[in-house]
């Protein structure tokens, strides 16, 4: 099974040195939604939220495979 690793881009960089073990990208695309919505729960409580922040996936070579703006892991109605 490929390993996927999800780095964080929001106030600093934060690498994911560990990864995880996925069936494919597809699944990796819905890891890195769901951990950007964690994200952006965890700043709305502390009272910000930035769209801008990320999390790059990249495949066991370095490679990019997708990367998750915090903007398309939320629905923002006003």
């Amino acid at each position: 099974m490929p390993r996927f690793y999800f780095h964080l881009f929001n106030d600093e960089a934060s690498r994911d040195e560990e990864g995880k073990e996925l069936p494919d990208s597809s699944a990796a695309h819905q890891q890195a939604l769901s951990y950007a919505r964690d994200m952006a729960a965890v700043s709305v409580r502390e009272g910000y939220l930035n769209l801008t922040h990320r999390i790059e996936v990249t495949d066991q070579d370095g490679a990019t495979v997708l990367t998750m703006p915090f903007r398309q892991a939320v629905h923002i109605h006003q």
